[in-house]
């Protein structure tokens, strides 16, 4: 019985072995299905085409740094304000081919932590393409580039892969200024290093700057949570980072909190602020921002965290008259002078002085691409744009003469016959139509003595008048505020600010003309701005003017437009 016993055991330990050693044979060498391999060769050449576009950002003497992406053949290049901040104004770039560039500083958004610097020495920069971060679906696959660690020396990024892991995540200033809003969480690996690199989707589509993860206290050990910023958020900032400003973000002077209910109703207003004086009050449901349906209060701050200070938004919500639709400019939030400092707890403090960082001194030959001022991350770039606008302005003026003098327009309202008679110069502006009549004197601007049908056009005319005057040195205070979406319109302007007193303007430029598209006038704190816009402009006559006048009514949105029929001089 033994022996037989024993038999059966070693033919039955032999059949386990030889299907165990099929087995592993099997797993050794798979039979991969073949679009396993397509997919694997697709992911290898997209990472081919897009790495040449990433950016190992460093400090001019080379020690520590971040990442980055190229996002125009000019050099534009975007990275995270924490991976700049203490870079000083000319930095270090590696590119995977292995060569260094000289950068500088172009702009900064402190809170939303973006940053935007400019290569230099190339005008045929290779760049990545944006994609649609707001397409971005929980599973989606995603690549993360960057150099964690400093790893490469020859600057080629390190890849990692994983899957967006949550959307619309919002994340609180951690003992910071820092506010990651509406972006995108992912599982693949971010650590130091990483900070201010691309996210990429599978088609190797740029869909957000890689920031912020969160680590051990200890070691700094990626635990498979982080959060890049989204690419619609970057590109709302992008021309406003282009014009040198230090950038603020958008506040809307109300505040919302989520009932029991699920429903999101508004807690607080300011009193002076235009969404009190478009009607919304405490208690009131706010049912969407910006263009999106609200869910919560989070939501809220998601959407209003993508939009910087000035943007123009859209808001609904429900009071006990029903539902209203209106529009609101958003304040600034923080309005920085300097850059502000980060925190830096892991940095220990130098024993033989300074930091040498900051100290290096520029290259010669880009020294002229930096100039510092308050408000700005580098005002250099600002003047350049404010010539961009204004140069073509100042030559199409130079062949009028007398422009100083008092102007008189005929113009009539759309669908009327009546004559109205628009006079504008230095010392005011009145209008005359039929028995009714006001005037708007320069120096003391009130909005009741603008005409009532036409609310705003008495002080747009003597702000369009002093452009004219001298469109540089009319203002004691004139910079390039960056482009946006005209709500209104859907047109794309760039924005020149100019302040003179208590009032500013916001002139705007569309790319097809050098006239003015528009303006708007804000005239003092807790008063509506004036707004307008101008089409068809003309320079045939004594005095180069608009076809069309559009005054926009701010209670509504909605246009009144006068059409210009002649215009002379009045000496």
């Amino acid at each position: 019985m033994c022996q037989i016993d024993w038999q059966i055991r070693l033919a039955v330990r032999t059949s386990i072995w030889a299907l165990l050693l099929a087995g592993a044979s099997v797993i050794a060498a798979p039979d991969v299905p073949p679009d396993w391999r397509q997919r694997e060769q697709h992911r290898i050449e997209v990472l081919i085409r897009i790495s040449p576009t990433v950016v190992c950002v460093m400090p001019p003497n080379g020690q520590g740094g971040g990442s980055g992406v190229l996002i125009s053949a000019d050099g534009y290049a975007v990275t995270n304000y924490h991976v700049t901040s203490d870079c000083g104004q000319f930095l270090k770039c590696g590119l995977n081919d292995g060569q260094v560039y000289d950068a500088v500083i172009v702009g900064i958004d402190p809170t939303g932590d973006v940053a935007m610097i400019r290569l230099l020495g190339r005008s045929d920069f290779p760049f990545a393409t944006a994609g649609n971060s707001d397409e971005v679906q929980v599973g989606d696959e995603v690549m993360a580039l960057g150099n964690p660690f400093l790893l490469a020396d020859d600057f080629a990024p390190t890849v990692t892969f994983g899957i967006a892991s949550g959307i619309h995540r919002y994340q609180y200033p951690a003992n910071t200024f820092l506010e990651y809003t509406d972006c995108i969480q992912i599982d693949a690996s971010i650590n130091p290093g990483n900070s201010g690199g691309p996210l990429f989707d599978i088609q190797g589509r740029w869909i957000g700057i890689n920031g912020r993860a969160s680590f051990e206290q200890r070691g700094r050990v990626n635990v498979g949570a982080a959060y890049a910023i989204s690419v619609r958020q970057v590109q709302l900032f992008i021309d406003h980072l282009k014009s040198g400003r230090i950038v603020d973000h958008g506040t809307s002077e109300f505040a919302v909190e989520t009932d029991v209910t699920g429903r999101v109703l508004v807690s607080d207003v300011v009193e002076i602020s235009e969404a009190w004086r478009r009607g919304l009050r405490p208690g009131d449901e706010l049912v969407s921002f910006a263009g999106r349906a609200l869910t919560s209060a989070n939501d809220f701050k998601n959407v209003l965290g993508i939009f910087p200070g000035g943007n123009r938004v859209p808001l609904t919500f429900r009071n006990r008259d029903g539902l209203q639709t209106t529009t609101i400019r958003l304040r600034s939030l923080h309005e920085f002078q300097q850059a502000p400092p980060l925190p830096q707890p892991h940095k220990k403090p130098n024993p033989e002085g300074p930091d040498e960082t900051r100290a290096t001194k520029p290259p010669e030959e880009f020294a002229h691409l930096f100039e510092a001022r308050d408000g700005f991350a580098n005002y250099a770039f600002n003047r350049q744009h404010q010539a961009r606008l204004l140069a073509p302005v100042q030559k199409e003026l130079e062949s009028y003469q007398h422009l100083s003098d008092t102007w008189q327009l005929s113009v009539s309202a759309d669908g009327s016959n009546e004559s109205i008679q628009l006079v504008v110069g230095e010392q005011g502006a009145g209008l005359t139509q039929g028995n009714i009549s006001c005037y708007q004197e320069a120096d003391r601007l009130t909005p009741d003595a603008e005409p009532h049908n036409f609310p705003g056009l008495l002080t747009v005319a003597l702000q369009w008048h002093r452009l004219f005057r001298d469109p540089v040195g009319s203002w004691s205070e004139t910079f390039y505020a960056g482009a946006e979406q005209h709500y209104e319109t859907s047109r794309h302007v760039d924005v020149l600010q100019t302040m003179e007193g208590t009032v500013t303007c916001r002139w705007l430029f569309a790319h097809d003309s050098p006239w003015p598209y528009g303006v708007d006038v804000a005239s003092g704190t807790g008063q509506d701005e004036f707004r307008v816009v101008f089409q068809g402009w003309t320079g045939d006559g004594q005095i180069p003017v608009p076809a069309r006048i559009g005054v926009i009514v701010s209670q509504t949105g909605d246009f009144v437009w006068l059409n210009v029929h002649s215009a002379e001089l009045r000496k």
